[in-house]
């Protein structure tokens, strides 16, 4: 161990101040995420008081107009497999479960087709979903993953969640990111560092690391905490990620 890196009872202040600045830049690309969905959200909300003032219902024709928004953020978003929203039971009167989501493929982003019969076996049940429970029961953001979408993508990535409320919860805004183009950003926010910097999901599994010390994927035996055991500095990100930046010194 360095002598910058000595610990006293509440860590050393030069990792502490590298955590910080670390923290900032990891919060940078999933604010920037959440802000696109916070776009999506507040087009959903516009659009279903104006059918209300309209015709006194929001339906499934209403909202598929926010088809242009979803585009659009996606298309803004590098790392975008998929925008969408998914709607919250009760609120559209023609159709209980319904998504509106737009997924890239070979040509572009395509209308996402899932079986949403809940008497099916394979029924897509996104009602039961963590990261749609988190809003719905709440009323907070998540972030799941990195995951394999076997039914959205088969594609390993990130899904970002934002709950839609207007009054009452109208469902939630969501976007997934491919892991191999989102890892860059993560990558970049934990480069220029004195100290070895790992990012840890809320199950231990490690999300990001600017060194081959921690494998993505694999699950650290136990939560990071500050000074205890290699851990210099750890701080949590926030932004309802669950996640947190532990900082090592350099072995």
């Amino acid at each position: 161990m360095r002598p910058e890196d000595a610990q006293g009872e509440n860590g050393s202040p030069v990792a502490a101040e590298e955590l910080d600045r670390l923290l900032a830049r990891v919060r940078r690309p999933l604010t920037e995420v959440f802000g696109r969905l916070e776009v999506v959200a507040g087009d959903v909300i516009a659009r279903r008081r104006a059918a209300l003032a309209d015709h006194g219902s929001f339906r499934v024709a209403d909202l598929a107009g926010i088809k242009p928004t979803l585009l659009e953020q996606a298309g803004a978003q590098e790392a975008a497999d998929g925008f969408g929203f998914l709607v919250a039971a009760g609120v559209l009167p023609d159709r209980d479960r319904h998504i509106e989501w737009w997924q890239r493929g070979s040509t572009g982003f395509v209308q996402l087709r899932l079986n949403l019969d809940p008497t099916s076996v394979d029924v897509y049940e996104y009602f039961e979903m963590e990261r749609f429970a988190a809003g719905r029961d709440e009323g907070r953001g998540a972030i799941h993953g990195p995951y394999v979408d076997y039914f959205g993508a088969d594609r390993y990535v990130f899904t970002f969640a934002l709950p839609v409320i207007d009054d009452v919860f109208l469902g939630v805004a969501g976007a997934d990111l491919q892991m191999h183009g989102f890892e860059p950003c993560l990558l970049a926010a934990l480069r220029e560092t004195a100290h070895d910097a790992v990012l840890v999901g809320p199950e231990r599994r490690v999300i990001a690391a600017n060194t081959p010390r921690w494998l993505v994927g694999s699950r650290l035996p136990e939560t990071p905490r500050d000074g205890v055991g290699e851990f210099v500095a750890v701080g949590e990100v926030g932004l309802d990620s669950g996640w947190s930046l532990a900082l090592a010194a350099r072995t």
